[in-house]
């Protein structure tokens, strides 16, 4: 009996991974953040840590976590030789466990350029387990 293209395409196995749907690489980067965000009428300022960092986003590791959609103020200090960088109008796009991952909406030139830098500089072809070309040219 011949099978329909929907259960050929379940059952037959990958030969290579789909193409990563982020639009900007993340870079694998440790250091101090602080973000604010709003609990009801009050400001909350908690500190974490940042794990990755991209031109679209961030994953931080904290303790008092803001919760999913609700927009927070992020303060990175990147060792860069440069004040921390200050981030407004950023939203929480999920939380798992103590991990939680922002959105940049809107970033000035000079900030977008600035996080790029870094990504640029920390960025890796590949780590082992991923391999994965480090960049995507969209035209």
């Amino acid at each position: 009996m011949k099978r329909s293209l929907l259960e050929q395409h379940l059952v037959a196995p990958r030969t290579h991974d789909p193409l990563d749907r982020r639009y900007a690489e993340r870079a694998l980067i440790h250091c101090e953040v602080t973000y604010t965000g709003t609990e009801g009428a009050r400001f909350t300022t908690s500190t974490g840590s940042l794990k990755d960092l991209s031109k679209t986003g961030c994953k931080i590791v904290g303790t008092a976590l803001p919760a999913a959609g609700v927009r927070v103020t992020i303060t990175l200090y990147l060792h860069d030789g440069q004040a921390p960088l200050c981030l407004t109008d950023a939203t929480v796009s999920w939380i798992k466990g103590n991990v939680f991952a922002v959105r940049f909406s809107k970033l000035a030139d000079d900030a977008r350029k600035r996080i790029q830098g870094v990504v640029l500089k920390h960025v890796s072809l590949s780590d082992g387990k991923n391999q994965r070309t480090a960049f995507r040219i969209v035209v």
